[in-house]
């Protein structure tokens, strides 16, 4: 086949189509490791969301029963590892493990069927630092689908396997 002169090349050759295939590759490649980190994102905001509002709880229980806040503190985590029945009374030490088992209903999902927060294993710790200070430091933690920096809140430590898991 002879080419005349003065007539402009029409088409593409394959070395262009090829060209073009390979950046739309690492184009596509970056748009869904963009989607994967993203939607890794958006599950983490869910779930500081959900601690945020179990965190609030206890606090709101604590507040409503100020003059016996101190015994709310504990050593051991509060874990919600199954919906409780929680018993009711008036005495300050029956309404503190009241609020104690309901909040680790709401730990265990009651609020939800229980599948999401069983998934993530929500732990809640209630400790004062300084007896002789009325402080009390509430935390909530679980355990992340990704790794990072363990926390140095010893709340639920080791409860989520690798501490690198765990968020607070």
């Amino acid at each position: 086949m002879t080419c005349r002169p003065g007539l402009a090349q029409r088409g593409f050759s394959l070395i262009e189509i090829l060209i073009t295939l390979v950046i739309t590759a690492f184009g596509l490649l970056g748009l869904a490791a963009f989607a994967a980190k993203s939607t890794q994102l958006g599950v983490d905001a869910t779930q500081r969301a959900r601690a945020a509002a179990l965190l609030n709880d206890m606090t709101s229980r604590v507040a409503n029963n100020k003059p016996n806040a101190p015994l709310y503190a504990s050593a051991a985590a509060v874990h919600g590892a199954a919906v409780q029945t929680c018993a009711a009374g008036a005495a300050p030490a029956q309404v503190v493990a009241r609020d104690l088992c309901e909040w680790g209903n709401l730990l265990a999902g009651a609020n939800d069927g229980g599948a999401n927060a069983a998934f993530l294993g929500y732990r809640g710790c209630v400790t004062q630092p300084d007896p002789l200070q009325p402080v009390i430091v509430i935390t909530v933690a679980w355990g992340s689908l990704s790794p990072g920096i363990p926390p140095a809140d010893l709340c639920a430590q080791n409860a989520f396997g690798d501490d690198s898991q765990r968020r607070i």
